[in-house]
Order: C-alpha cells, then structure tokens, then sequence
C-alpha cells in the first residue's frame, strides 16, 4: 500500500532577529511554532478535489472579484483568503473522510530554545518535525511518499535526515520492519494537497490565538492527534479522539516569551 504525506508549518522557528535582536520582545511575538500533517491513500482524489474548488472559485462571480482571488496563480491559503472563500473550503475539507491529520504545537521558549537547541531554528524545527513524525503509526510494507512545504532553505537532504531518524529509530525498537519511503521538498503553489494541512493548521492556529474553536470543531473527527509536547503542567498533553484538544486543559500560552 501506498501512503502520501503532506507536511506544512504555521508560525516561525526563529527566536532572533538580525544581528541576533531577540524576537520574544516584540508585541507581535507568535509564542508558538506548529508542524502539521495529512496521510491518505488517495492523493488522486484529493488533489483533484482541491483543484476542481479552486476553478469553481475562479469561475464564480460571486468570489472572482475579491482582491485576492484575482492575483495570478491563487490558490486557497487559509491567512490570505476571503472568510467567505475560506467558509466554503472548510466545508470541503470536512468532508474528506480519507485523511488523517496529526499536528504537533512547540511552545516557544526562549531559555529552552538556546539550551536544547543551540539557539538554531533549523534544529529547533527539525527536532520538532521529528516529534510529528513519531507519532504517525507507519504501517509494516508500505511505501510512503513524504512532501514538506517549502517555506525555508531546507533542502530535501535535511528533510530526509530527519525523516531517516524517525524510521531507523522505529526499526530498532520494532526489529525488521520493512518500511520504504522517500521525502520531497514542494512549492505550495504546485502542490494543491498542501492546501488542506494548511487550513487544519490555521484552524489550531485560531482557536489558540483568538480563542474561536468552531473551525476546530467542525474538522475534530479528522484530527488524530494534536500533541502540545512543552506543556507539562497539562494534565495529558496528547489529545486524542478520547482526548479533544481544549484551551481549558491546557496552560497559558502566552507565557512563553516571558
């Protein structure tokens, strides 16, 4: 069997500024770095899906003419898009009942960052990324195809070091196991899958942030996990479908630049 992967981020790894100017003291500090993913099967479908909405939109004349429908190349982009364009596309993904989203949120904490991560975004986002990709239940003589967003520099050797990581831990702790894979770096602008780990992303996003759960809740049945993996004051921090992800349960996250 044949598993697609599609991997995208929502905030920044950089903690410093130029000339090393801390980010944590701005007023517009994101406290939190998210990595997200999407499993299928059917990467056909989903593409397809994807493609057939954006040219429904294209064509509609009731969305054709809002400013940013009309810049060459559009595609759905949850931060960018009209809330009428982006009401409509989560009704889309709500029902895609064909993949699986796993996200992990890194809360941002500056003595940790600098202490763990040699003060590094890359290793800051590499190492959260690893954490992501451990918690996917890969599957025994399966291939899977892996694509991250590229936002950054990360080449496709960084992606599949990281990736390689995860799987030779799992072979050792599994015996033989006989996992194939192979990672790619893509445009979001070409991919049409990543649209979707972008929206659930920026769903998460709204509802830490701005304290609205609806576009979460509406889109739960599709998160496997969403694991919040720096907060230990919460009383289980791996929320599950036994588990919802809840504010209430969680601590503050507006503490982490302090």
């Amino acid at each position: 069997m044949k598993y697609f992967v599609f991997i995208d981020e929502s905030g920044s790894a950089d903690f410093f500024g130029i000339k090393r100017r801390p980010l944590w003291l701005d007023e517009d500090f994101v406290p939190i770095l998210m990595i997200g993913l999407i499993i299928t099967k059917k990467r056909s479908k989903l593409r397809k899906e994807v493609e057939l909405f954006r040219q429904e939109i294209l064509k509609d004349p009731l969305y054709n003419e809002i400013y940013s429908i009309k810049k060459v190349g559009w595609y759905p982009h949850a931060r960018t898009d009209h809330s009428e364009v982006r009401a409509k596309f989560f009704e889309l993904i709500r029902e895609m009942d064909y993949i699986d989203c796993y996200i992990v949120i890194a809360r941002k904490n500056p003595e940790r960052f600098i202490a763990k991560h040699n003060g590094k975004a890359k290793e800051f986002y590499f190492d959260i990324l690893s954490k992501l990709i451990h918690q996917v239940p890969f599957e025994d003589y399966n291939t899977y195809q892996l694509y991250l967003s590229k936002l950054h520099k990360h080449t496709v050797k960084d992606f599949t070091d990281a990736v390689s990581k995860v799987f030779n831990t799992l072979q050792e702790n599994n015996g033989k196991r006989m996992l194939s894979y192979r990672c790619n770096v893509v445009k979001a602008s070409e991919s049409w899958e990543m649209c979707v780990i972008d929206y659930l992303l920026w769903a998460v996003q709204r509802y830490i942030m701005k304290g609205e759960r609806r576009f979460l809740a509406a889109l739960e049945h599709q998160f496997k996990i969403i694991y919040d993996i720096y907060d230990d004051d919460a009383e289980n921090n791996l929320y599950t479908a036994d588990n919802p992800f809840n504010l209430e349960k969680a601590s503050d996250f507006g503490d982490q630049k302090i």
